[in-house]
């Protein structure tokens, strides 16, 4: 460890001891496996980096800190949740100190690279305070990575044993007081790796003389990428992954990479390929992914892939060929000198499992065989029915496949449904109305196919009704607004409307302002005659769509008379005294609120008469200044004179 650093350190440690209430933040790593510190250098690196953890796709929380707490000395824990940090001396009060780590999250950096860390202090930090960057990985162990610095954009060294692709963050601390700043995350690019192997994934290959052998690299890591194959091929700044080359040996030989590299240095490389070079080899053929078989239809070409390796004789072709029912290949394509082969099942070649190779003719050769599913065509049929369901309830359909599934279908009201494994299957419908269904579209392996059939399903739907319930107020002003609630069953249109109306003297109904299209209607009850001050008046509810009525309500409804307040009485008293004066109202609905000519205000009273105490200090005369009630605003007329004896 350099002289500077040290006296830094021990300067820390000093201050310290003098002021017991400081915090501290480590600047060592966690006691760990995979970190440990080395001697004489200022940056700390893991001596296992194996044992870090893989990156996954859940992302460590930006501003949690992970610090061992130090209990030493009776010095204060520090809350790992906490970027702030307040010290106190004596009665004194430092104040609250923080630090912003900059956000580097969009660098892609390689190990044993610098970067620069801003950063952004505030608050009250000592004299003695320093600042460095540490990394932390994905299980919170933590290593210094910069010099200890007073201000200004740390410059840290990413551990040149640091593997990418590991999960790591980033945070700016400080010694004095001991603070944390927020994490960022970093991204750590990869070494990279390549393996060599031949085009079709095997670690070998077989050619004559004069033939190429086809060979890949398999790369990880970022690119682009720099390669070189042991026969002194050299490929550079490459972006194609895998990459592909050829070669054309003149004998046996092997061929493996002696390195890779990419913008992060050099990687590690793997595989050996074998190229043989034979000036006779056994003629050899066979048919590629044959543990797969095939699925075709009866109907359409298939394409057939094979490898043919070897020495052929001049003339040589190759054709597919199928076994029949007993047995015996017959040829379904026309002859090719190589592949891979188009080919075709005759016409009226039934469906069935079957057995299909390859041969050749010079010399004469053939294939292993795999199996060959022939499918034919779909058809499918909507079984004829005629349902009967509920107004919201599903009804069951039938339809019936042949021919190679799996199916599909959709019917003429849009239903679709895929995949279909099983015949006969069910399908649910949901018809709003009575309806008939067809098939509109149905196929399966072989593609759409044939459909027919029709079903009907008819849709009970209740009748239309309203249910008037009582009116919000059973007695109302006229001209005064009322709630009225109603449930009604059955279907009503999208245009319908709900409408409030009111019997004249005739019995003929009137429509009455209505508003609300749900439960309650709110109503403006307006009678066309007024048998009386207090009448009684039918209400019912009209739908337009469909046109249906409720049954009527009644209501008792008050003539708009305004209501009269009368002031009376006559009285002596001696100052300071108190009497009361006597109000009666007439007509209009109560409550009743009213203002005297003193100002006295009452707000809505259902006594009647009404006594109220006044207190005038010197001889007055009272009379109503205003009158309002249920119905409306009043009127008033006489008076009270109170006379003040001195």
């Amino acid at each position: 460890m350099s002289k500077a650093f040290t006296k830094v350190i021990v300067g820390i440690l000093f201050s310290m001891a003098l002021r017991v209430q400081a915090q501290e933040v480590p600047t060592t790593p966690q006691s760990d496996t995979t970190l440990s510190r080395t001697p004489g250098r200022n940056v700390v690196t893991p001596l296992n980096t194996n044992s870090l953890p893989i990156l996954n796709d859940t992302v460590v929380p930006q501003g949690r800190n992970v610090v061992t707490p130090i209990l030493s000395n009776g010095l204060p824990i520090l809350d790992p949740d906490s970027t702030r940090a307040t010290t106190t001396q004596g009665d004194s009060t430092q104040s609250a100190a923080r630090i912003l780590t900059g956000d580097v999250s969009y660098l892609s950096v390689c190990a044993g690279s610098t970067i620069q860390v801003p950063f952004t202090p505030s608050g009250t930090f000592n004299a003695d305070n320093s600042f460095l960057v540490q990394l932390i990985d994905a299980s919170n162990n933590f290593i210094v990575i910069s010099t200890p610095a007073k201000s200004g954009t740390l410059s840290a060294v990413i551990p040149a044993d640091k593997k990418g692709g590991h999960q790591y963050r980033l945070r700016v601390v400080s010694t004095s007081p001991a603070m944390l700043g927020n994490e960022v995350p970093i991204r750590i690019l990869p070494t990279p790796t390549a393996r060599l192997e031949t085009a079709d994934g095997s670690m070998s290959s077989r050619i004559m003389p004069g033939q190429e052998a086809h060979l890949r690299v398999n790369l990880t890591g970022t690119g682009p990428w720099s390669f070189r194959v042991s026969d002194g091929t050299v490929v550079r700044e490459t972006l194609s992954n895998p990459y592909y080359f050829s070669i054309k040996p003149e004998q046996v030989q092997a061929y493996r990479l002696t390195g890779v590299a990419n913008v992060c240095g050099s990687g590690t490389v793997n595989g050996e390929v074998i190229v043989n070079v034979d000036p006779n080899p056994e003629p050899r053929l066979a048919l590629k992914d044959a543990e797969k078989g095939f699925r075709v239809c009866s109907n359409t070409p298939f394409q057939v892939s094979f490898s043919a390796t070897g020495k052929y004789k001049a003339g040589n072709n190759f054709v597919v060929q199928i076994a029949d029912a007993d047995g015996v290949f017959r040829n379904i394509s026309q002859v090719d000198t190589m592949g891979p082969i188009v080919a075709q099942l005759p016409p009226g070649f039934k469906a069935g499992q079957y057995r299909l190779r390859v041969a050749a003719s010079a010399p004469q050769l053939f294939s292993d065989t795999t199996s060959i599913l022939v499918a034919a065509p779909t058809h499918t049929v909507l079984q004829s029915d005629s349902l009967s369901v509920k107004e919201g309830e599903s009804a069951d359909l039938t339809v019936r496949f042949t021919g190679g599934g799996p199916w599909f279908v959709l019917l003429s009201d849009g239903t679709y449904e895929n995949n279909i494994l099983t015949s006969p299957h069910t399908l649910k419908v949901n018809p709003a109305n009575p309806t008939n269904y067809q098939i509109t579209s149905a196929g399966g392996l072989c593609g759409v196919g044939s459909f027919s059939g029709k079903a009907h399903v008819f849709v009970k739907v209740p009748p239309s009704t309203i249910s008037m319930g009582s009116p919000s107020q059973s007695i109302i002003c006229s001209g005064g607004e009322v709630e009225v609630p109603f449930t009604y069953t059955g279907r009503f249109y999208a245009a319908n409307k709900f409408i409030v109306q009111i019997a004249d003297e005739s019995g003929n109904w009137v429509n009455l302002p209505t508003t609300g299209k749900e439960s309650p209607l709110k109503v403006k009850v307006t009678p066309s005659f007024m048998s009386d001050t207090i009448s009684a008046q039918r209400l019912r509810i009209m739908a337009t769509a469909p046109s249906v009525v409720s049954e009527p309500r009644e209501i008792k409804v008050i003539a708009p008379d305004a209501a009269i307040g009368e002031v009376s009485g006559r009285g002596v008293i001696a100052g300071g005294g108190s009497t009361r004066i006597r109000l009666k109202f007439k007509n209009g609905l109560p409550p009743w609120s009213f203002t005297l000519s003193d100002g006295t205000t009452v707000q809505g009273t259902f006594l009647n008469p009404y006594l109220i105490t006044v207190s005038p200090t010197a001889t007055a005369e009272f009379t109503i200044s205003s009158l309002k009630s249920a119905c409306g605003s009043g009127t008033s007329m006489g008076s009270a004179l109170i006379t003040v004896e001195k």
